[in-house]
């Protein structure tokens, strides 16, 4: 939707081409817009930023509580940063204006499609709903002192940041999705530091920290989140040493983000750890719905997608799915394992025998030690 008439008769004639296989129908604002999404079902909404009224950040954030299955689309020109900001807590997608139809037409067909045949619809309306995930109270205190200090040591909010699930998700989506122009495709959560600098990141971290809280907030959620982040922590430390320089940002990633799921359906209660899902919903369907909405590149997707899966790698090297897979293995032959998953020792043995590992003078399993020793350590209690 679009408050310009010219832009919306443009948008029309250009998406003329999908009218056979799409239903579309345009509005000239935001009320308009919720008028025809409380009407009729849709699967994405594409919205200017700025508009007079209910502005693009406004509209979106009510779509993503009145309708969290609808994928969210920022079609944006040169805007103000505080207002790219709160459309990027409520995004999925940014595309910047002017914007070739073709690109519209892709993202579109993109975010149409659902990753789990088996349960699409409840994935993505759990998925949609997510603004922010929760973190440990300890690390939000940690990285708000950090980004409020009178000089910003960027080492420091670098090491924060890499190990802190969604701000590092965030900032691969916007990286990855034309916020502000921005399209280098990264998956180096500090490389896309160093390019979108400390501000976008202080912008994020206050816009989250004003949300209303998904999750009501007790010892056993913190518990939870804390063996979750636990895991996703230490298996990141591991696979740097595992994975092969060309896919080592790739694999850093999956391991960070392979339980967002977890983390994105949290809603009262917090579920046992043991739990691979709720209702019959597998919480790897819930993430991977999420990172797919999010853009995130797919390598990422499909690691985090089958790190649950036996892996039978190339004799060419285990790729990105393949180093998450041996650090995973690996992590759950320590205190840092993931409750809901199993050992598979006799897997592990044959990815360590892959050339790409068997070459190299590592004990493999006090790597797999110290990263998770450095892992608690990070995260206790005090």
């Amino acid at each position: 939707m679009d408050d310009e008439p010219r832009i919306l008769d443009g948008l029309r004639r250009s998406l003329r081409v999908k009218r056979d296989e799409w239903d579309m129908s345009f509005a000239d604002g935001g009320e308009p817009a919720l008028e025809a999404l409380a009407a009729d079902p849709y699967d994405v909404v594409v919205s200017d930023m700025r508009m007079p009224g209910m502005d693009g950040a406004q509209l979106l954030a009510e779509v993503s509580r009145r309708h969290p299955e609808v994928a969210r689309v920022v079609l944006s020109g040169h805007t103000e940063r505080e207002s790219a900001i709160k459309a990027a807590i409520a995004g999925h997608r940014f595309l910047s204006k002017p914007t070739e139809a073709d690109v519209v037409i892709d993202v579109v067909g993109q975010l149409i499609v659902r990753t789990s045949a088996a349960h699409g619809r409840r994935a993505r309306r759990i998925a949609g709903a997510v603004r922010w995930l929760p973190a440990l109270p300890r690390q939000d205190a940690e990285l708000a002192g950090l980004l409020g200090a009178a000089e910003v040591d960027h080492d420091r909010v670098i090491d924060a940041v890499v190990q802190h699930i969604w701000l590092s998700a965030k900032l691969l989506q916007l990286s990855n999705s034309g916020f502000l122009g921005s399209r280098s495709k990264n998956a180096s959560i500090a490389a896309v530091i160093g390019a979108m600098g400390v501000s976008t990141i202080q912008g994020l971290f206050g816009a989250a920290s004003a949300q209303d809280a998904p999750v009501g907030w007790t010892p056993a959620t913190e518990a939870y989140v804390r063996t979750v982040w636990r895991h996703a922590v230490a298996t990141a430390l591991l696979v740097e040493q595992v994975a092969s320089p060309a896919h080592r940002p790739y694999a850093q990633a999956a391991a960070l983000l392979q339980d967002v799921g977890r983390l994105a359906a949290l809603n009262g209660d917090a579920p046992d750890p043991a739990a691979a899902g709720h209702d019959g919903l597998p919480f790897r369907d819930v993430g991977v719905e999420l990172l797919h909405l999010w853009g995130l590149p797919a390598p990422i997707v499909t690691a985090v997608a089958e790190r649950d899966l036996p892996h039978e790698p190339a004799e060419s090297g285990l790729g990105v799915t393949g180093a998450l897979r041996t650090a995973h293995l690996l992590v759950q032959q320590t205190d840092a394992r993931d409750p809901s998953a199993g050992r598979r020792d006799d897997e592990l043995a044959r990815l360590l025998a892959h050339p790409q590992l068997a070459v190299r003078d590592t004990d493999w399993r006090r790597a797999a030690q110290a990263a998770s020793t450095r892992a608690g350590d990070r995260f206790e209690t005090r």
